[in-house]
């Protein structure tokens, strides 16, 4: 006999909902709470690299379970959303606010593409940077590996998925090399 998904489901939540922003958050207690951050932070590590977790998301951080599976879902810092577990590969999708603090903590080993300031106003009209928008990116970028979108200053543009390799992007006269999944608008 196996286990289905819903007797995987923890079963010491409370049934009152807490409010964060507009959004349910189930009350947990200390020891499933601190499991959840655990479990975020191990898929960090995996993501990120080693030790990564810890840093990214501090004892501060809470975990929102998602109400029609109850696996966490969201990961919040005082009021803002970090990242969301995507389903069904479990790696984390970074926010805006997620790749700010990635890149605080990795520093220049973050997975950066910096683009022309001439492709700026393409990413803010909602296309994604091309290979030939690029200025630098950091080595070992792998298809589908999280990645930030810089402008020359430094300045963080976009957050997403790369669609080719580093080398593929160094290499590539044309075609898309990010899938941006959020962009700045200013």
């Amino acid at each position: 006999m196996t286990a289905s998904s819903s007797s995987l489901t923890p079963r010491c939540l409370s049934s009152s909902p807490r409010s964060l922003g507009g959004e349910s958050i189930m009350d947990t207690s200390e020891p499933l709470r601190k499991l959840l951050l655990k479990a975020v932070r191990d898929i960090a590590d995996y993501q990120f690299g080693r030790d990564v977790g810890e840093k990214l998301f501090p004892e501060s951080c809470r975990v929102q379970l998602s109400k029609r599976t109850g696996k966490p879902r969201y990961v919040y810092l005082g009021g803002d959303l970090l990242a969301t577990i995507r389903y069904p590969d479990n790696l984390l999708a970074l926010t805006l606010k997620g790749a700010e603090r990635l890149r605080e903590v990795l520093g220049e080993k973050a997975g950066r593409v910096i683009i022309r300031e001439e492709a700026v106003e393409k990413l803010r009209k909602g296309m994604s940077p091309a290979a030939s928008d690029l200025i630098f990116c950091s080595e070992g970028i792998r298809p589908g590996d999280e990645v930030v979108v810089e402008a020359e200053n430094g300045r963080i543009l976009a957050v997403g998925r790369a669609v080719v390799s580093a080398q593929t992007m160094r290499e590539a006269g044309s075609g898309v090399i990010v899938k941006v999944r959020k962009a700045c608008k200013t």
